[in-house]
């Protein structure tokens, strides 16, 4: 099975959104400068930046497939002995094939397209287990932050 979608799922931020951002990171960076120095300031700022950036980079179309040695993005293959598990969610408005894996980086992402998640799981059910993870502290911490400061 092969399909062509973008790379990333992509939503664009509102200048609310990066006004709300901007201001949180100045207050934990005076908070984190009057803790510890720059370099936590740092690295508060480099997040930021990288939010942007990754916004700013526009989503490429690239090619996507379910071959019989594992599941193929473009050039790059990961295969069905390096993969733990797999699971199909949505978030913003996409439908993700979320992997995770034995090996760096842990977790792959495939953008989907809409009606084929029946395909997908008749096809990697005969190799990989569909197992959708429980949400960690971690999870269920950022879920709790985002409801009471909502940054939109």
């Amino acid at each position: 099975m092969q399909w062509k979608e973008m790379d990333r799922p992509n939503k664009e931020w509102s200048k609310d959104f990066y006004s709300t951002v901007i201001v949180l990171a100045f207050l934990i960076s005076v908070i984190l400068f009057l803790i510890d120095g720059f370099m936590p300031v740092f690295a508060v700022w480099a997040v930021v930046f990288v939010m942007w950036a990754i916004n700013k980079t526009p989503a490429q179309e690239t090619t996507y497939a379910i071959t019989e040695s594992g599941l193929r993005e473009g050039q790059s293959t990961i295969r069905y002995q390096e993969i733990r598990n797999y699971w199909i969610e949505e978030r913003w408005g996409n439908q993700l094939l979320r992997v995770a894996t034995f090996r760096p980086p842990w977790q792959s992402v495939f953008v989907i397209q809409k009606g084929d998640e029946q395909k997908i799981r008749q096809i990697l059910d005969n190799y990989v287990v569909y197992d959708v993870p429980k949400p960690g502290w971690g999870d269920r911490v950022l879920k709790w932050l985002g409801d009471k400061i909502p940054l939109e």
